[in-house]
């Protein structure tokens, strides 16, 4: 080949990668979020909703380590293991929800932190009998690996 075609071919694929990156990107112009008015929510979907955004930020930000040009590869494993760890997170609270829900409680916000499990539960008649056999059938599904605190909260 000569000088030309590879020069040629050279810019051709450089155009078409940056084309594709542009088509990629999302608008900088539309906003992403929409705006939920949180009085018609209750208790429980407020704090789901925060745990929800404050894990998305999470991962938001261990994606821009990874796609940074400045990362070295210890920084990219960091934010590998990171949002791996978010994820599983989050599939250990939607697993501890879904069992709580099965044993009678329908609204229930599960926040899985630092080996502690947090439970609010929105039941107006709470007992320790109802915390108990929470407590217990979380720790049987988790094989003791945390500490359970639950909360019983009543929203009128």
């Amino acid at each position: 080949m000569n000088r030309q075609a590879i020069t040629f071919l050279t810019l051709f694929s450089l155009i078409l990668v940056l084309s594709i990156y542009y088509i990629l990107l999302p608008p900088e112009g539309e906003a992403s979020e929409v705006s939920v008015n949180n009085e018609e929510l209750s208790q429980i979907e407020v704090l789901q909703q925060n745990l929800e955004k404050e894990r998305a930020d999470l991962i938001s930000e261990n994606n821009a380590i990874i796609a940074s040009s400045d990362s070295d590869s210890n920084k990219i494993a960091a934010a590998l293991a990171n949002i791996s760890e978010a994820k599983e997170t989050a599939a250990l609270e939607a697993k501890i929800t879904k069992i709580i829900n099965d044993a009678g409680f329908k609204n229930a916000f599960v926040e899985v932190e630092n080996k502690t499990i947090k439970v609010v539960i929105d039941k107006k008649e709470a007992s320790s009998s109802d915390a108990n056999s929470i407590i217990k059938t979380v720790m049987e599904k988790t094989k003791n690996e945390y500490q359970v605190e639950v909360k019983f909260i009543s929203e009128t």
